[in-house]
């Protein structure tokens, strides 16, 4: 039968790409999913999805339950905040990719002001993948800039960043009013543990200019920074993060372009929650001490 498990379970390959993905989001083994799939194409009659494609393709009878799921699932979320009532007890909050919650903790502590009895846990442990974890109910509250189109998601605009190059405080670039893109190309770039087309330097500055260049993988934002200053590759970080580190004149914060580069920070939770009190409180404090 068409059940929920089903639906979800397409949405995750969906957006996973792979089928060894899609059980890690939904905390699954990859024999236990591949059985599960199994099972619904024989009920149904017809395969669901392409073998051995790569992203996964899928059958026209996948494609129509995925688009089953991208209009029940939300409505689903829904309801089940108004079933369990719209005040939260406590707000699990991680913030992807630049995990630096030190701007964050006025905003915070203003809250808490509002709302003694709502805590707001942080999640350090989740960081880069932080959107599927919200949509699998571990977390409540996202705040990423990276929007995707993901089925159950709403994204709220909160705020312009600035993101620019981090340089040891002697590098040849510190100097420079602004960085090009064929200024980096001799640099050892540092970037989170994620695919290509999500990493910043890559996406904003590299890739509009025709470039490839290497990453060195690193998990967390105050490695990056270390390894910035100690003059071990260089990474496009929000100013805010590296400001702390510029002060004591341990690194160099240089703009990208002649205009600059500039990201929105999102907030992301699951459709239906973006209203619920006390949640919609959280996010009018984090506007209103947005970091500077």
């Amino acid at each position: 039968m068409i059940d929920l498990k089903l639906l979800r379970t397409l949405q995750a390959l969906q957006q996973s790409g792979t089928l060894v993905a899609a059980a890690d989001q939904l905390c699954l083994t990859q024999s236990a999913l591949s059985h599960q799939l199994k099972e619904a194409e024989s009920y149904l009659g017809a395969a669901l999805y392409l073998r051995k494609s790569q992203p996964v393709s899928f059958s026209p009878q996948g494609q129509l339950l995925l688009d089953l799921a991208a209009q029940v699932l939300p409505l689903v979320a829904q309801a089940e905040t108004q079933l369990k009532g719209k005040s939260l007890h406590r707000i699990r909050l991680a913030v992807e990719c630049h995990a630096c919650f030190h701007w964050l903790m006025p905003a915070v502590k203003a809250f808490g002001l509002l709302q003694p009895e709502c805590p707001v846990e942080f999640s350090a442990e989740i960081e880069h993948n932080a959107l599927d974890a919200l949509l699998s109910d571990e977390l409540d509250l996202v705040l990423t800039t990276d929007k995707r189109e993901l089925a159950g998601c709403y994204f709220e605009a909160l705020f312009e960043m600035e993101l620019c190059l981090g340089v040891s405080a002697d590098h040849p670039l510190a100097s420079q009013p602004f960085i090009t893109a064929q200024q980096l190309k001799q640099n050892t770039l540092l970037g989170y543990p994620l695919p290509l087309d999500r990493q910043d330097l890559y996406r904003y500055v590299l890739a509009p200019a025709g470039l490839e260049a290497k990453f060195r993988t690193v998990t967390q934002s105050s490695q990056i920074l270390q390894l910035i200053a100690a003059g071990q590759g260089v990474a496009l970080l929000p100013r805010w993060l590296m400001e702390p580190y510029r002060a004591q004149g341990l690194l160099a914060v240089v703009p990208i372009g002649e205009q600059a580069l500039f990201r929105t920070m999102y907030a992301a939770c699951r459709q239906g929650q973006h209203d619920a009190n006390p949640l919609r409180q959280l996010l009018e404090q984090i506007s209103l001490h947005q970091p500077s």
